[in-house]
């Protein structure tokens, strides 16, 4: 059984400031410096730094960045043998820009990771053993993410993340989201799917007449488990008994980006081990408050035992201390 994450690697491209640039606005940056990145590459170093037998599949370039990629991924145990090598293209690049309280602007040119073959993403989600999980996201072609899921076998468990939530709201995206068993997205992806939230009533708070956004989206779902990333307030689960609240530990941010891709990390290595859905976000929300006291995103996210955890190697899941704060008839995940 194994965490695989499948989608995009790309080299990340980081400014730092005292404030984001507005439109039109020219703002000198205090540093500069480059680092790993991609959503489903992030995922996967998360994964396996907490100790899960990890693997990663997407397109990389013909050029060093690749040759630096796999080296890179590889040192944290990764599998990478089902990558696609794409002649004639660049490997993709994220530009980031950081201010002093740690928010982020990205743009992110795909290059190479949207080349990836359906196939090859098909077939490494077939050879998949029941209880493997399955991470897929929308920063490649939702297309080449459904062959995936519709290619894993009975038994592996789908964890979509779709950020960004733009794709999901074709067709084919709709069929990518009836095959996940556990959909994790934050508030701006929430609204995106189901529809703004006004002012007064915010996206991931319980409406009039009891049922939350994330509520409303587990139809759409096979699993009817949705989590909600919250940032500072922790994440919401939602599931057909209900929502629960979990708590997240109070930290002093210095960069958030890349904090969803190793909450879903987390959450997937914890899955993969049998623990409940609840014990996973209890250890993402952990994962991810660690990572954002840290720059850049792979290179924040911690290990098993910087955690304080054992290595994330069992049948059965680790269970982590968190604030819960559940709604009357809370769901059993």
């Amino acid at each position: 059984m194994t965490v695989l994450a499948v989608g995009a690697y790309t080299v990340d491209l980081y400014m730092f400031g005292d404030h984001l640039p507005a439109p039109g606005e020219s703002v000198g940056a205090s540093g500069y410096a480059t680092a790993h990145g991609g959503k489903a590459a992030n995922v996967a170093v998360a994964s396996a730094r907490l100790g899960a037998p990890t693997g990663f599949v997407g397109g990389l370039g013909d050029d060093a960045d690749s040759v630096a990629a796999l080296a890179a991924l590889r040192a944290d145990g990764i599998e990478t043998g089902g990558c696609a090598a794409i002649d004639g293209v660049a490997t993709g690049r994220s530009f980031v820009y950081v201010d002093k309280r740690g928010g982020q602007i990205v743009m992110t040119w795909p290059g190479a990771a949207d080349l990836l073959p359906p196939s090859r993403a098909a077939a490494a989600a077939a050879g998949l053993r029941p209880g493997s999980v399955l991470v897929l996201q929308g920063e490649i072609p939702v297309a080449t993410s459904a062959a995936a899921a519709a290619a894993a076998p009975p038994g592996v468990r789908v964890l979509l993340n779709p950020s960004p939530a733009g794709p999901f709201l074709s067709e084919i995206g709709e069929e990518l989201l009836r095959r996940a068993d556990v959909l994790v997205l934050n508030d701006g992806e929430l609204a995106a799917l189901t529809g703004p939230a006004d002012e007064a009533r915010p996206a991931a708070t319980r409406s009039d007449e009891g049922v939350s956004p994330a509520e409303s989206l587990l139809p759409r779902t096979r699993g009817r488990t949705v989590v909600v990333t919250l940032g500072e307030r922790g994440a919401e689960i939602a599931g057909d008994h209900g929502t629960m609240l979990i708590g997240v530990p109070r930290v002093n941010a210095v960069d958030t980006t890349g904090a969803g891709d190793a909450f879903t990390g987390a959450l997937a290595a914890a899955l993969r081990t049998g623990a409940s859905v609840a014990q996973g976000v209890r250890l993402a929300c952990r994962v991810a408050a660690v990572s954002v006291t840290r720059r850049f995103c792979a290179p924040s996210y911690p290990s098993a035992s910087e955690l304080g955890i054992a290595p994330l190697q069992g049948s059965s899941g680790q269970e982590n201390p968190g604030e819960t704060t559940p709604h009357p008839g809370s769901p059993g995940t």
